[in-house]
């Protein structure tokens, strides 16, 4: 049994999400077993975020809410992305070879991280469509 606060899983959690990241594995936090609380719930959606996880499994619908909100994409986030992703193929066509988004460089990882933002939206919209 680990502590009430997780530190003492916290590397292993870490190291899960960093070694799912090496292998192309979209890396998911496992459950919150205190499903009443919800608050410590939205801690540990922090903390997974942060530490790179995806996604988190769930054990009571009434936290799919929460976990909805920490890992979609918000509307900002999406407008972003897109507009990154257009700067950065103007920026090609034009043989700039860089793009600048708010004072920022806009480079491959930046890149990398819009399309998987645009793609998560549109796998969304795909799955509400689809119900």
């Amino acid at each position: 049994m680990h502590d009430k606060e997780g530190q003492s899983i916290y590397v292993p959690r870490a190291l899960i999400a960093l070694a799912a990241r090496a292998n192309n594995v979209i890396p998911i936090d496992t459950v919150h077993i205190d499903v009443h609380n919800l608050e410590d719930l939205e801690k540990n959606l922090i903390l997974a975020k942060n530490l790179g996880f995806e996604g988190m499994l769930v054990l009571h619908p009434k936290e799919i809410e929460l976990v909805h909100k920490y890992f979609s994409p918000t509307e900002e986030e999406y407008k972003d992305a897109v507009e990154m992703l257009n700067l950065f193929e103007e920026s090609q066509k034009e043989n700039k070879g860089v793009a600048i988004k708010d004072g920022r460089f806009i480079g491959p990882p930046m890149v990398i991280a819009a399309k998987k933002i645009i793609q998560r939206v549109e796998l969304i919209k795909k799955k509400i469509g689809s119900q």
